[in-house]
């Protein structure tokens, strides 16, 4: 688990680096190639807490995960996707877990990281000049049983990191869509230096709306 922990702490270094050399913001998304078979079938999405942390830049180089920032930010990311996702006509529901389902809900979790950590290579590593040309499948095994206990028939998982510092802000979110077979229909990708902080959510929401933009419409 750590070697896993310590690539995607690397990813995420290396996409930071990105966004501190070119000062501007990242975008980036990718579909399945049968997204709009797959997605038609889709009525009722359950989105996963945030695995998104915010962290605090000292003076003095150190950085600190701030716990109180992290739980303001993960329940405005929320609000913000629900939100995005209720004006797309496509109703979208917070999952609930009782201890049983929050120990399989890890052993997905982890697979997901796996998982995420290559479709950031994908989008970011130094294959990604030749990605369009290749064909955006991945997967995580099937979901279907465990959607079933949240009467639901896809999952929304979102990631990132947001941290504030002296004399700036940086952000990056990322979120995919997974349908009960466990493959990842969607998957969107937003850095951004403009200041943007989940800890506001007004800002939150400007960061889902342009983290979506991509996604097409969806009804439920």
């Amino acid at each position: 688990m750590t070697g896993t922990i310590n690539k995607r702490r690397s990813v995420l270094s290396i996409i930071y680096l990105l966004l501190l050399v070119t000062g501007c913001a990242l975008d980036t998304y990718r579909m399945h190639p049968e997204f709009g078979t797959r997605a038609a079938s889709i009525k009722g999405p359950v989105l996963i807490t945030p695995d998104v942390g915010m962290y605090e830049l000292s003076s003095g180089g150190v950085v600190m995960l701030r716990d109180d920032w992290s739980r303001t930010g993960r329940k405005n990311l929320q609000n913000a996707i629900l939100g995005y996702f209720k004006d797309k006509r496509c109703k979208v529901k917070l999952i609930e877990m009782d201890s049983q389902t929050a120990k399989e809900m890890e052993e997905v979790r982890a697979l997901y990281r796996l998982v995420h950590q290559t479709m950031d290579q994908h989008a970011f590593g130094h294959h990604q000049n030749r990605s369009n040309n290749h064909r955006f499948d991945f997967s995580i095994g099937s979901l279907e049983a465990i959607l079933q206990k949240f009467d639901a028939d896809a999952m929304i998982f979102v990631t990132g990191y947001d941290q504030v510092f002296k004399n700036g802000h940086k952000a990056l979110i990322d979120l995919a869509v997974a349908d009960s077979s466990g493959n990842i229909l969607y998957y969107s990708v937003k850095g951004t230096t403009k200041g943007e902080d989940i800890r506001d959510p007004v800002s939150t929401a400007a960061l889902i709306h342009d983290l979506l933009s991509s996604f097409p419409r969806m009804e439920g």
